[in-house]
């Protein structure tokens, strides 16, 4: 039997709407890994619909990351991404703490467009940072950038592109002293481009990779970007070049699907472009 890697996808498992886990397990099964998920809630469709039926999975996140622990099951890498509420971090720590000779990739799926999800309150940014500190990597959008390191959000966008690129930098540098080992802040706007910015250690230049955005805004973008670049990472690519991989893989998906003319919620249509991910 093929000895495929082993990663535990930590996120919110929706039944409509592209996001979360359906958009990381095809991804990272279709890279090469055996993708195993963790769900921290169960939603009828993503927050982006009105009024979801959503279900807590904390109580089952402990028994079920208990039952891991009996059966000895070891992991190359962890991946999470949406909590259902501030206590699922408690949870995790010591997971993601056992877990500090393997990848882990911490997406802190909280907040964008300068504001938290209304379904995470305040109290989400304290536990998602210390999830952070434990990351090999950590993404998160500049809102949630801004949110991890007090930084105003709303002034950025008023900012020279040179301004706030150095603001930008700082909450990088920020980031990495809490603990994380490297980080890249997704989305920032600069023009017609969307850039990444992208720090592997705090004596390290920052590096800005880019595209030229699409100009519509499709839930779930931020899923499919953090599983692409875990798949990339986990295969061996470095961290910009994953970066880059990564930054193409969307902007392809996303201009496809917006010349679909799908709606917005429905998420990226990525199946069609599974077969690009293959080993």
């Amino acid at each position: 039997m093929a000895d495929n890697k082993r990663i535990a996808v930590v996120n919110d498992l929706s039944g409509f709407g592209r996001c979360s886990l359906t958009v990381a397990l095809p991804i990272l099964s279709a890279m090469g890994f055996q993708a195993c998920p963790l769900p921290t809630a169960v939603l009828s469709a993503h927050t982006g619909y009105d009024k979801p039926h959503i279900r807590d999975c904390t109580v089952d996140m402990a028994a079920s990351l208990e039952h891991w622990k009996r059966l000895h099951l070891q992991f190359d890498g962890v991946y999470t991404g949406f909590l259902g509420n501030q206590q699922q971090a408690d949870v995790l720590i010591p997971f993601l703490q056992e877990a500090q000779n393997v990848f882990r990739l911490v997406d802190p799926a909280m907040a964008d467009h300068g504001r938290l999800y209304a379904s995470c309150p305040p109290a989400m940014v304290k536990g998602m940072g210390r999830l952070v500190a434990l990351a090999t990597v950590a993404t998160p959008n500049l809102t949630e950038a801004c949110l991890l390191t007090d930084t105003p959000y709303e002034p950025l966008l008023e900012m020279p592109a040179d301004e706030r690129r150095g603001v930008v930098e700082r909450m990088a540098r920020q980031l990495l002293q809490s603990g994380c080992e490297s980080v890249v802040i997704t989305g920032v706007p600069e023009g017609a481009r969307l850039e990444n910015a992208v720090l592997e250690r705090l004596d390290a230049p920052v590096s800005w990779i880019g595209c030229e955005r699409v100009e519509r805004y499709f839930a779930g973008t931020g899923d499919v970007f953090a599983a692409v670049l875990c798949g990339h990472l986990m295969n061996g690519l470095a961290l910009c070049a994953a970066v880059e991989q990564t930054v193409a893989f969307v902007r392809r998906v996303t201009e496809y699907t917006a010349l679909s003319g799908g709606p917005e919620q429905d998420g990226v249509a990525f199946e069609a472009f599974l077969r690009e991910l293959c080993p």
